[in-house]
């Protein structure tokens, strides 16, 4: 391809990235020069970031000069870039990242520090958090490129200046300070990161693929993630810092006396989400507050929360799945029934509301309309909302249900599956539902249909003649019933019959019978819910230990 044409800001830092570009896909045979763009925020130096429209300035006209094919493509520092970009653009190459941390440049020693300069809001309240126990210390607004910077340093105008590290590695910048401990300084999201910019185009995304640090691109995405769901951007003082996927974020009041952190260990993308959700919820009146402060509106649309439909599977913590547990514990409320088990129910979060909403001895502590009716208004609140349900919330779990009703309030939702007790029950007591001997098919049905119902939806005659197993969720209460049902339509009496109460737990317990008997074993045993009934010749195969 020709010469790719890298546009940039004109600073030292920003030529030294840039350069840095051209070095790298010059080492892989590819030609590039850089564009000098100038930016209004260059020009605009007595005001901070918050006041002239965010880091997003810098790159908005570097943006524009792509989409008029004056460039290719733009090198930025990856915290400047808005979430939010322009159709026909992509973030085409993330670099490995620089030292992500917060300097402390000074020309004297601790004991002269008295006015500090910085721009950020969040460094300004991190240093008062600091520095809370040396009143004589003041924090001033500072401006300008990293080399003006420290020309106003080094003219006395102020006796230490917090900056990137990543910037004075870049341009090779030996000065007197420290690093800024990272547990009380967490960085601004992508800090130390440098990404390109480009048109979307193969020959471009082949260009600059070799360049992509796959590490470092999934930890600020991690971040960018968290920040977009936070929100509040220049208006908030917050720290966003993922090192290999170990996520730290803060949200911090202006004057640096209050703050909200999380910490959480990130599987993927979506879980950046529910920490994003999570930071946002518990620390709203922070956010609130330093808007109002600002001058910014405190009464943007709410966003509502998410809602997870969660399937905890057959029961146990063992078979808990990793998402569903990274989703329960990121959890703000809970709504759950008995089927989890004590186990899943006895390890929920603590600081999670927690609501019963199960039914018991065929008493509803709510019924289906007012769980629906809940859901909604727990979302409509904010943060992050857990139904918790047995097995997978979409197999006789009405988790279709309430995602429809989510839906129609315009809620997020979110069904995370899990291990269906119809398979896992009748497995773990070795009774497989297919088997290439004796069932080549297995039906799933629910043995407790909407009692509002005036004819059955379920084909008696059909189930009765089809070859295979069959499977009944909530069958205990009707199982006479169905024993009949089934005998009436053609099944034969003799079918073998096993009813697996309270799978997975200590005092689980397995009955066989025919269908012509199951009805008066049932009786004569004392059946009770939660159970699986696996009907078919694969009930043969089990084994009483």
């Amino acid at each position: 391809m020709s010469k790719i044409r890298i546009g940039t800001r004109g600073s030292k830092l920003a030529l030294a990235q840039t350069e840095k570009v051209i070095g790298l896909l010059a080492e892989n045979g590819i030609e590039a020069e850089y564009v000098i763009i100038k930016t209004t925020g260059d020009n605009i130096t007595d005001r901070g970031l918050h006041q002239i429209g965010g880091f997003g300035m810098f790159v908005r006209e570097l943006d524009n000069a792509i989409l008029r094919g004056e460039i290719d493509c733009a090198v930025h520092s990856m915290k400047d870039i808005p979430a939010e970009r322009p159709k026909g653009l992509l973030t085409v190459a993330v670099l490995k990242r620089d030292p992500p941390y917060d300097y402390l440049v000074m020309n004297g020693t601790m004991e002269d520090l008295l006015v500090i300069g910085t721009s950020s809001l969040r460094r300004k309240a991190q240093l008062l958090r600091y520095y809370a126990n040396c009143p004589g210390i003041r924090i001033e607004m500072l401006r300008g490129n990293l080399d003006t910077r420290l020309s106003k340093l080094d003219d006395g105008l102020y006796d230490g200046i917090v900056v990137a590290e990543a910037g004075l590695k870049r341009l090779d910048y030996k000065r007197n300070g420290f690093r800024m401990p990272v547990d009380m300084f967490v960085p601004a999201a992508n800090q130390g990161t440098v990404a390109v910019v480009s048109r979307d185009t193969p020959e471009l995304r082949a260009a600059f693929a070799p360049l992509n640090d796959p590490q470092s691109a999934l930890d600020c995405a991690i971040e960018r993630i968290v920040m977009e769901e936070v929100g509040g951007g220049c208006f908030t003082p917050m720290g966003i810092f993922c090192e290999n996927q170990h996520l730290t974020a803060e949200v911090l009041s202006l004057d640096g006396t209050r703050a909200e952190r999380i910490t959480a260990d990130v599987i993927d993308l979506e879980g950046a989400r529910l920490a994003g959700i999570r930071l946002r919820t518990v620390a709203a009146e922070l956010i609130a507050e330093a808007k109002l402060a600002l001058g910014e509106s405190v009464e943007p649309v709410k966003k509502p929360g998410k809602v997870y439909l969660v399937g905890s599977g057959p029961g146990g913590l063992g078979l808990l799945t990793f998402r569903a547990r990274e989703v329960i514990d990121s959890a703000d409320v809970i709504m759950y029934d008995q089927l989890p088990g004590d186990e899943i129910i006895a390890s929920l979060p603590g600081r999670a509301e927690k609501i019963d909403v199960g039914k018991y001895g065929g008493h509803h502590t709510m019924k289906q309309e007012d769980i629906e009716k809940l859901l909604v208004e727990k979302a409509q609140a904010g943060g992050i909302i857990v139904r918790l349900k047995g097995g997978d919330p979409f197999l006789f779990g009405r988790g279709g249900e309430e995602m429809e009703v989510l839906r129609e309030h315009n809620i997020p939702c979110e069904a995370i599956p899990g291990v269906t007790s119809g398979i896992a029950v009748p497995e773990c007591v070795g009774i497989p539902v297919t088997h290439r001997d004796f069932a080549s098919q297995v039906t799933f049905v629910t043995g407790h249909e909407n009692p509002e119902k005036e004819v059955s939806s379920i084909d008696w005659t059909w189930l009765a003649g089809s070859p295979g197993t069959i499977v009944i969720y909530m069958g205990v209460k009707n199982l006479g019933r169905i024993a009949e049902l089934l005998i009436e339509n053609g099944r034969d009496p003799q079918t073998k019959i096993a009813v697996i109460e309270r799978g997975f737990r200590p005092d689980q317990r397995v009955t066989c019978a025919t269908l012509a008997d199951i009805g008066e074993v049932a009786k004569r045993v004392g059946m009770k819910p939660p159970a699986i009934i696996v009907i078919g010749e694969v009930v043969g195969l089990y084994k009483e230990e």
